[in-house]
């Protein structure tokens, strides 16, 4: 069986890098949060976790931006 390859929209494309981008984040967080030796790990942490919020916002964002619009079905 063959497959069609499947046509990404630019915001489809944008939301995969919004994505990756929190994953990425939130790995860097995990990592100084368990293996984390500096002294300036906790300011590590923290500011991961600041990026971390701004991202997830701004995914919330970007998703209620791709929402199909509802019609007014009462007009």
């Amino acid at each position: 069986m063959k497959m069609k390859p499947v046509k990404l929209s630019q915001k489809q494309i944008q939301l995969c890098g919004l994505l990756d981008e929190l994953s990425e984040q939130v790995n860097v967080v995990i990592h100084e949060a368990v293996l984390g030796r500096t002294s300036n790990r906790l300011s590590v942490i923290e500011n991961g976790a600041k990026e971390v919020e701004r991202l997830s916002k701004e995914i919330q964002k970007h998703v209620n931006s791709m929402r199909r619009k509802k019609r007014e079905a009462a007009e």
